[in-house]
């Protein structure tokens, strides 16, 4: 049941995040004067770590109500505990970060950004600590946790060395210098360790109270 409506949530969020970014960046306006093909739309849409993590958690829950091997990787604890140490950190970089500058925003946007900023994570730690397998993560995988978000960061700074286009501002390497975007960079990298280190510490203790 949870994991159903993590699935309906996620996939809610991200349709109607992608009802208002795609129009607009693939019409020609005043605030987007070169309008984009399709698949550069799409990349421009997945570029962006909330709409990926989310897509995330949609695949988890799938796997979790359909196992088999074509979602195998997602059903793995490791992979579990990797999104949530992600997810968590979209919903604090974007609740320190972002939020306090998108107070202009109104309509359907705004929903989207509490739904998948705040609902979908905060439901997953949930849906993870009550439901999900615990007890076989070990401080050593805590490497294996750091793959995938570090493989999104270096996608972003060489897609944005290419077409001049990031999607935080955090690592516009244009805007800010190389120089502050790999301390930006590291700092990000730190808050991964940090969350990837409290995941593994609580499917340990959550394992030991389970016991």
């Amino acid at each position: 049941l949870v994991a159903g409506i993590g699935i309906v949530l996620g996939i809610v969020g991200l349709a109607l995040n992608y009802s208002v970014i795609m129009p607009a960046v693939t019409t020609v306006s005043e605030t987007n004067p070169a309008a984009r093909s399709l698949p550069d739309a799409l990349i421009y849409y997945f570029s962006f770590f909330t709409h990926l993590t989310n897509l995330g958690l949609v695949l988890v829950y799938l796997s979790e109500m359909a196992p088999g091997p074509w979602l195998g990787w997602f059903n793995k604890p490791s992979t579990r505990a990797m999104m949530a140490s992600v997810i968590v950190l979209v919903m604090l970089f974007y609740h320190v970060m972002l939020a306090p500058t998108l107070t202009h925003l109104t309509g359907v946007i705004v929903y989207t950004n509490v739904l998948l900023h705040y609902v979908t994570p905060i439901l997953y730690l949930l849906w993870w600590a009550l439901f999900s397998t615990h007890g076989t993560l070990r401080f050593v995988h805590i490497p294996l946790l750091l793959v995938p978000p570090l493989i999104y960061l270096a996608y972003v700074l060489v897609r944005g060395a290419l077409v001049g286009e990031y999607p935080y501002a955090i690592v516009d390497a244009g805007k800010f210098g190389y120089e502050q975007v790999a301390i930006n960079a590291a700092t990000l990298t730190l808050a991964v360790i940090i969350l990837a280190t409290a995941v593994v510490a609580a499917d340990k203790l959550l394992a030991r109270r389970r016991a």
